[in-house]
């Protein structure tokens, strides 16, 4: 049986959380290696939309199991939340939902240096959702953060937790000037978030193998997405941890090569959240029609979403980065009765056609995108085989095949399950 692996392709929020609810209705695992609570999943059931931050989207199908990975930082208090919004439900969580004991912990203290950090940037803020995550790595990086496994041990909290507490506030006081939170209540935060988190704590890696060694069906869920990596995106304009296939696969301890096949997620426009370059950015009313028909808000946030043209040169170097072998294309419909339809096809910078994507800050500041036109189409909302879509919409489909490389293996056009179209049979 195969492992899929599901990878944004652009900034995130192209939809990856719809395709792997549609996939885990034949997988058995569904394990999430990376990020944290600032991606979001959204998912729709019999007309609900579900957000879901930490847990991945399988978990809303019933008897998957759905492992969080070394790779993650995890948010004890939203990490609860869910775990109230998917058992509200009716669906049983405990012995299906597991949390690697190497898994590190986002703090409240990571939330506070967070937006500290961004309000002395000023004027150059990233654009963070200031929900920690990027202090929590640092401190992983640093060989201070504190994991699960040290979290639910009595003998070990009360010292790694408190060293972890001493050192922010350190920080918070003498960098930021900021007041301190008690020491106290942080502690008996601590332990509550243990009693909380013991029931799911477990060895995801050694659960992933013996799955893989089974011969079980397993879907990687990704986060983010590739241009928002650490080393490969538009820094410093990045999340702090790597959404593509390397991340994947690190973030679980799992082999590269027990991947059969890599599907990234490409919407049929693109959209960002938060600073940072993005060639193909649109400020017309058409940005405003997109924002408004494909619900462009981000869902970890609610701030709305720029949205540009679909960028080709990203999409094929997303592909080359992480061997990607066939495309979903999401939000298809979104498109439905455009005036006009372009394509980013290339990159200039001051006249001068570059190959590939800038690999400098100041090469994406001054990148500008090449277009082509496209002719439009009215309607592939109610479509459900390819055959049936117009001409037009066959030729956008096939502009993106060609010039990546790779060819369209899903269409999402609607945000239910149903509205989907499989082109070359089904993946699982």
């Amino acid at each position: 049986m195969p492992v899929i692996a599901v990878i944004g392709a652009q900034w995130g929020d192209e939809g990856k959380g719809k395709i792997v609810d549609l996939l885990s209705a034949k997988a058995d695992v569904i394990a999430r290696s990376q990020g944290g609570a600032n991606a979001g999943h959204t998912i729709y059931r019999d007309n609900q939309k579900i957000i879901l931050h930490l847990m991945p989207s399988g978990v809303l199908t019933p008897g998957r199991q759905c492992l969080i990975g070394p790779g993650v930082v995890l948010d004890p208090d939203i990490f609860a939340k869910e775990i109230v919004a998917v058992t509200d439900l009716g669906l049983e969580l405990q012995g299906r939902l597991l949390v690697d004991y190497r898994t590190h912990l986002v703090f409240p203290t990571h939330k506070l240096i967070d937006q500290y950090q961004e309000e002395v940037r000023g004027g150059s803020k990233i654009g963070t959702t200031s929900r920690g995550i990027g202090p929590a790595y640092a401190d992983k990086s640093s060989r201070r953060g504190v994991r699960v496994g040290e979290l639910i041990n009595p003998r070990m909290r009360d010292k790694v937790c408190g060293e972890l507490y001493d050192y922010h506030t350190h920080l918070i006081e003498k960098v930021y000037d900021k007041e301190l939170p008690d020491r106290v209540e942080f502690l008996q935060q601590c332990e509550a978030w243990a009693d909380m988190l013991v029931p799911y704590a477990s060895d995801t890696v050694a659960s992933l193998q013996v799955a893989i060694e089974k011969n079980k069906t397993v879907i990687l869920e990704g986060a983010q997405g590739v241009y928002l990596d650490i080393d490969l995106g538009t820094y410093p304009f990045v999340t702090s941890s790597h959404p593509g296939i390397g991340g994947a696969v690190l973030g679980i301890g799992m082999p590269f090569r027990k991947i059969d096949y890599v599907l990234g997620v490409l919407k049929a426009y693109c959209t960002r959240v938060g600073s940072g370059p993005f060639p193909t950015e649109m400020d017309d009313e058409t940005a405003e029609r997109l924002r408004a028909r494909g619900a462009e808000f981000g869902s970890t946030t609610g701030r709305p979403r720029r949205c540009g043209w679909l960028d080709l040169p990203a999409a094929k170097q997303a592909a080359y980065w992480n061997s990607i072998d066939g495309w979903a294309v999401t939000k298809l419909d979104v498109l439905d009765g455009q005036e006009a339809l372009k394509v980013g096809i290339g990159y200039q910078i001051r006249g001068r056609v570059i190959s590939g994507v800038p690999a400098t800050q100041q090469a994406w500041d001054e990148v500008e995108p090449v277009y082509a036109g496209l002719k439009t189409w009215q309607n592939s909302r109610d479509k459900t085989t390819f055959e049936a879509l117009a001409p037009t919409t066959k030729d956008f489909l096939s502009t993106i095949e060609k010039f990546t490389g790779t060819p369209v293996s899903v269409i999402s056009n609607g945000a239910q399950q149903q509205a989907t179209i499989m082109t070359r049979g089904e993946l699982i």
